[in-house]
């Protein structure tokens, strides 16, 4: 049984049934960090199939333009088949092209991918009203827990999954889309090393995201920005830095703190 706040991800050999079971393989990833959320498992297993995979580059509103075509010329010339989505915004970009090719016979599409990249939101999207529950935060309620088949068409029936996280490929990531924000051990530890992956990138981002002056070390940023919000502890009147952490994440996770990695980076 799957307790509540619990993320359910497929197993080995339901990533073999299902993909033996589609025509179609989409894999959706983060476009903010792309390599990182790609199953490789997933991948072999497609490739072993035969069958057709899509990679898709969801989240693109959140990449700048140039970035995104560079993931893009990066993955195609790798021999993925490889588009650029932005489902909150309704652009299914040559994705949308793909589907409507079908035009017989019933075709299964499986859509795998690590949680809140968007699949349940691509399903949405297509059928064009809210079949699928979705969810802002992993493990928070909405969060899809069994695989769903959804009528797109006469001609183009949904596979909806759990999430397949490739979680050997980065630590952060594995935590934070795994589990709700309130469920994570150390925040701070968390909240640190996104930081300084933004800091990394540009600290104006994080200045601008968190309306703060900043500092050196990550806790001191979470010491400012907690006595910004107004978060004290009524005993002692210290920063709850704990709190700032988790708001830190959720705002990673939403892209309000903006971060994304280039083709060659390694984080």
């Amino acid at each position: 049984m799957i307790s509540s706040g619990e993320i359910r991800l497929l197993t080995r050999r339901e990533i073999i049934d299902l993909v033996a079971s589609s025509d179609l393989v989409v894999e959706i990833v983060d476009a903010r960090i792309p390599e990182i959320l790609r199953s490789r498992f997933l991948e072999k297993q497609v490739e072993a199939s035969g069958k057709r995979l899509i990679l898709l580059l969801n989240k693109k509103d959140l990449v700048p333009r140039k970035v995104v075509e560079k993931w893009i010329r990066y993955y195609r010339s790798k021999g993925l088949e490889t588009y650029a989505t932005s489902i909150l915004y309704n652009d299914l970009g040559g994705f949308g092209r793909v589907l409507n090719s079908f035009r017989s016979g019933k075709n299964y599409v499986a859509i795998f991918g690590a949680p809140k990249v968007g699949k349940s939101s691509l399903v949405n999207l297509l059928k064009r009203k809210d079949s699928a529950t979705i969810s802002r935060y992993p493990g928070t309620p909405g969060y899809t827990r069994f695989s769903q088949i959804y009528k797109i068409n006469p001609h183009v029936y949904l596979i909806d999954t759990p999430g397949v996280l490739s979680i050997e490929r980065d630590s952060l990531e594995r935590v934070i889309r795994t589990r709700p924000p309130e469920k994570i051990r150390d925040p701070v530890k968390i909240a640190s090393e996104i930081i300084r992956r933004v800091m990394s990138l540009d600290p104006l981002i994080l200045r601008e995201a968190l309306k703060i002056e900043l500092s050196d070390d990550p806790v001191e940023i979470l010491r400012r920005y907690a006595a910004y919000r107004g978060w004290f502890y009524e005993k002692d009147n210290e920063p709850i830095i704990e709190e700032a952490a988790r708001d830190v994440i959720r705002r990673y996770l939403d892209g309000r703190i903006t971060y994304y990695t280039e083709p060659g980076e390694e984080i």
